[in-house]
Order: C-alpha cells, then structure tokens, then sequence
C-alpha cells in the first residue's frame, strides 16, 4: 500500500487527493460528452453539430488524459452511477420532445457547460496546494476555460 493511502474503517482504501480529484474531474468530463452524444441527433443546424462534436473530441481526449492519469496511481476511472446517467438522459430526452429548436439544445448546453464550470472551480479550490494535485488541477482549469469558449459558441444559436 502506498504511503499516501490508508484503510478506511470499512475496509476500502482511502483515495490520495489526487486520485479523488482525477475521479470527480473523470465524472464531470463523461457526463458531459453523454449529453453532446444524446443531444447530437437532435440538433439540425450543422454548425452547431460542429461545435458540438469539437467538444465531444476535446471530452474523450481529455477523459483519457484523466483515465490514464488514474490508472498510473492504480484506481479506476468511473462514470457517474447508471441511475444518475438514465437521469440525465430521460431529461434531455423530455426537454427536446417538448422543444429541439437550435435555441433550445443551446440553452441545455450551456446549463451544462455551466454545471461543468461550476463543479471544476469548486474542485480547484478544494484541492489547490494539495500535493501531487497538480496535474488535475492544470486539467480542471483547462476545462474550466474550454466549456468558457464553448460558451461563447453556442451563444450563437441562442
């Protein structure tokens, strides 16, 4: 057992703060790219499947960064429970069989992009100055200031 992990009272090891952060960051970043996958279908306007599937690339690269990253510290990257994701996804699909305007698939986008900035902030404070967080934490700000610029993207279709 590393120096950096511990056995909990319930017998699982505790994860570094690394390891937990790369975990949380590896949430955010699949949840995101399940929405762009549900999403795409519906949307008609071909520059914002554009936009869109620059970001599910920029998602998968950037979750196997993380993945890699967790496997190196030996954990396992895993999404969000099956519930959570079904959640999600009876959402989108209840949102965009009331409205799939190009308008509409843009302001669930944004809601999310904004739900991925807030959590990767909230994990950049919570984790700055740990150490041997910084990698993830270069990658949480990366991605802070990419769902920023996708943002601004998708103000267009508003």
């Amino acid at each position: 057992m590393e120096n950096n992990q511990k056995t909990s009272s319930v017998g699982e090891e505790k994860k570094s703060p690394a390891v937990e952060l790369a975990t949380e960051l590896y949430k955010n970043i699949t949840m995101g790219s399940d929405a762009v996958v549900h999403l795409l279908p519906k949307v008609k306007d071909n520059g914002m499947k554009t936009s869109m599937t620059a970001a599910m690339c920029y998602y998968e690269k950037t979750a196997g960064k993380v993945k890699d990253f967790l496997t190196a510290h030996g954990a396992e990257a895993k999404e969000e429970p099956l519930m959570t994701r079904m959640a999600s996804r009876m959402g989108i699909a209840m949102n965009t069989a009331m409205d799939a305007t190009s308008s509409h698939v843009a302001q669930m986008l944004i809601e999310g992009s904004t739900m991925a900035i807030t959590e990767a902030t909230r994990l950049c404070h919570r984790f700055e100055g740990q150490k041997g967080c910084e990698e993830m934490l270069a990658v949480a700000k990366d991605l802070s200031e990419f769902e920023q610029s996708h943002i601004e993207k998708l103000k267009a279709f508003l």
